[in-house]
């Protein structure tokens, strides 16, 4: 009975956001980082799967190695483009990204880049 249900599921179509992520960066020795993966980052995974866009989180260990390109892996190149469009360079980060086009870039308020992510169409 399950295996139908899923496969149901699987037969509906994609959500209308299926590209829109929310980009969480950050690192371990960030206060500001580490608190919102503690108070907040739950919360915005389960308004993102509600509502159909992704919810993608990044944390290296040192805060020293942010500048280093690269350190983020197969994501950096969004994060710089990211700080290209007007980021901050100091985490914690956040962006809303529709694959591979930043939308909009918010800095450390995480509050706005979720709005954003929601809003996104």
């Amino acid at each position: 009975m399950l295996r139908l249900i899923f496969a149901g599921l699987a037969l509906l179509p994609a959500p209308a956001f299926a590209d829109i992520t929310f980009h969480f960066y950050g690192a371990e020795n960030c206060p500001p980082c580490m608190a919102f993966k503690r108070d907040h980052l739950a919360g915005v995974q389960a308004i993102g799967n509600a509502d159909g866009f992704m919810v993608h989180e990044n944390v290296i260990r040192d805060l020293r190695d942010m500048p280093e390109i690269g350190i983020y892996g197969d994501s950096d190149p969004i994060l710089r483009a990211a700080l290209d469009v007007g980021g901050r360079p100091y985490p914690p980060v956040f962006f809303v990204s529709d694959g591979d086009t930043v939308l909009s870039v918010h800095g450390q308020d995480w509050q706005a880049a979720l709005l954003a992510a929601r809003d996104a169409e």
